[in-house]
């Protein structure tokens, strides 16, 4: 049975450049880091980068159609999984973990025969607590909340929502203490957002629970503006924002 793969994207710049990485979110949890110990990479010199290094609308579909060839060439053994990608600088770097890496290079030489219009580099390094993964690729809690965000807002879309009328949108949050979940719903309350959480106080011993509630709308260019204070929010108060949700507003038929 094969896995379920999870890919997303983010924006983030590296050596002080804009880049996007592309990784597959469920590698570590579904994969042995044990079992493949070495990093490889792969990096492909881009034919028309835009001028902040970034990948071209023109080039788009050669790199994805080289993706598309060499990666299954290079993982169809099982002895290599596919972890991700760095674009930035006018490269676009692929990153693997392997078995063992004794014949990579051999290996990449032979799947970038299928591009022989792309320079390369490869090249394999031990990392069997997959730092690279972990340290490089995967992103930090507020990035991976920013993403969240956006899955949310293409459920809705999916569901014919075109994210343009305003609606509540709930959101959620837990803290160690009723102290601090009543600061978070205070200062929550200074920017705007109505105090929703059920009356009761059947919670302690565990965590305590905070709703809340503000009239928006769940576009993709201002939903981390709506979600990020309360995120930042709730950790400077001691607990964890826990996402939210909203109704579906259907396009008129």
């Amino acid at each position: 049975m094969a896995r379920e793969c999870r890919w997303n994207f983010y924006a983030l710049r590296v050596d002080d450049q804009p880049a996007s990485i592309y990784l597959d979110l469920n590698l570590a949890d579904d994969v042995s880091t044990e079992n493949y110990p070495v990093m490889a990479w792969l990096r492909v010199e881009m034919r028309e980068p835009r001028d902040d290094g970034l990948s071209s609308q023109q080039e788009f579909d050669a790199l994805i159609a080289l993706e598309d060839r060499v990666v299954p060439l290079l993982t169809h053994d099982g002895h290599c999984v596919y972890a991700g990608r760095n674009t930035s600088s006018g490269c676009r770097d692929f990153y693997f973990y392997l078995t063992q890496g004794d014949a990579w290079d051999v290996q990449v030489e032979q799947a970038m025969r299928a591009a022989p219009e792309y320079r390369y580099q490869s090249g394999h390094r031990p990392d069997p607590t997959w730092s690279t993964y972990h340290g490089f690729l995967y992103p930090d809690p507020r990035t991976r909340e920013s993403m969240e965000n956006r899955d949310v807002c293409a459920l809705l879309e999916d569901g014919g929502d075109a994210l343009r009328q305003p609606r509540d949108i709930d959101h959620w949050a837990y803290f160690p203490s009723h102290d601090a979940r009543d600061e978070f719903l205070r200062r929550a309350a200074a920017i705007g957002f109505e105090n929703r959480t059920p009356n009761r106080d059947d919670d302690e011993g565990q965590e305590w629970g905070a709703q809340v509630f503000r009239r928006d709308v769940p576009a993709y260019d201002a939903i981390d503006d709506i979600c990020l204070p309360l995120y930042d929010l709730a950790s400077e108060c001691g607990g964890r924002y826990d996402g939210w949700e909203c109704e579906t507003i259907s396009r008129p038929s």
